[in-house]
């Protein structure tokens, strides 16, 4: 009877610090929906089974992919490269194209007119002249704002970077996965710019936004296309015409967890779901007492990761669904990001995986 009364005084003790210790976030109410039912052109059907797996050494990641003018395939690495694979027979060449950064993970990347790199790394916006290695700083954001999580980003016609900063409270520091915070607090730190790459001019197109992440240009370059993760939402901003300067939410309460986003130029939008939605996190965002007490444990405890289940899903510019192409083995993790090319083909980054993939598009 003894020991067990102090077995009870000890954990009511462990309890008690555990309850009174100050919280790391400060979590939000959201009333999250139950997720769409994954029927119709949403069906997991596998087909991601038949994409290539492209490895090497140098690939730790490949949050982002370019495909070069010569097929070169370009990706960028959490340590702040940037990766050139050329294929060699049957295997793949790789080397380090550029070093964009002493550390700070490059997380989005787009050709510009020049045929330079655009690179969005964690601590700014770079430009890369893949050839001779050289970097040019375009922004680190303003002197009152420093950026702190540069995501995603796309080009206009003239030459403007419209990128995505994740959140500005939680920037991604080294080793604690900072965005996993940022799905805890439930709180809308990102925002949606505008970047002038001459003058360095930068502008906020939308703020308030839930984990600011892939942006995309339009087919016809009067809007900007933005997911939100941690809302799993798509919105698009207009760019010109009547509705210049306005901010619409497109399709909500969507399949997965959006990531990178691009279009085909031809209408289409490709969306990289991380995974399909998860319930912990619907638990965590409608209740944030709980959530709370959880991020006060050791990360080990809260932040461990389970089966993944990613897959690309195809919208219209209306946020109508098209297809969907699901990877059922976990061969690529969290599916970072979805580069169509114009041989039919889509290229696949993964956030988790030192892998590659190529998918053929089926003709219909």
């Amino acid at each position: 009877m003894r020991t067990f009364l102090i077995v009870l005084a000890v954990l009511g003790g462990l309890f008690l610090v555990w309850f009174v210790w100050p919280a790391t976030v400060d979590p939000a109410y959201w009333d999250e929906p139950e997720p769409p039912a994954l029927t119709g052109v949403l069906e997991p059907r596998g087909r991601l089974a038949d994409a290539e797996l492209i490895t090497h050494p140098l690939l730790h990641s490949s949050e982002d992919v370019a495909i070069g003018s010569d097929g070169a395939i370009f990706s960028g690495q959490h340590d702040g490269s940037i990766v050139r694979l050329t294929r060699d027979g049957e295997s793949w060449a790789g080397e380090t194209a550029a070093q964009v950064t002493d550390g700070a993970a490059v997380l989005g990347l787009q050709w510009d007119a020049q045929g330079r790199l655009i690179a969005a790394a964690i601590d700014g916006v770079y430009a890369v002249d893949v050839a001779t290695g050289e970097v040019t700083l375009l922004s680190t954001g303003a002197t009152e704002h420093p950026l702190a999580f540069a995501d995603d980003l796309d080009i206009g016609p003239d030459g403007t970077i419209y990128f995505s900063e994740a959140s500005y409270r939680w920037g991604a520091g080294e080793g604690t996965p900072q965005y996993a915070y940022d799905m805890a607090e439930n709180r809308p730190y990102g925002l949606l710019y505008s970047l002038n790459p001459a003058t360095g001019e930068m502008e906020v197109l939308a703020d308030g936004l839930y984990f600011a992440n892939g942006v995309a240009m339009s087919a016809d370059n009067r809007a900007v296309f933005v997911l939100e993760t941690y809302r799993y939402r798509l919105s698009r901003y207009w760019l010109e015409g009547p509705r210049a300067g306005e901010f619409e939410i497109l399709a909500e309460n969507l399949p997965g967890i959006p990531d990178g986003l691009m279009g085909d130029g031809q209408g289409r939008l490709y969306i990289a779901m991380d995974t399909q939605r998860v319930p912990i996190m619907r638990f965590l965002h409608r209740n944030p007492f709980w959530t709370r007490m959880i991020t006060k444990l050791p990360e080990w405890v809260w932040l461990r990761p389970g089966e993944t289940k990613a897959f690309v899903l195809v919208m219209d510019e209306e946020g109508n669904y098209l297809d969907s192409f699901h990877d059922p083995d976990s061969r690529f993790g969290m599916l970072a990001n979805v580069v169509p090319d114009d041989e039919g083909n889509l290229w696949l980054g993964s956030l988790t995986e030192g892998v590659i993939g190529r998918y053929e598009l089926p003709e219909n």
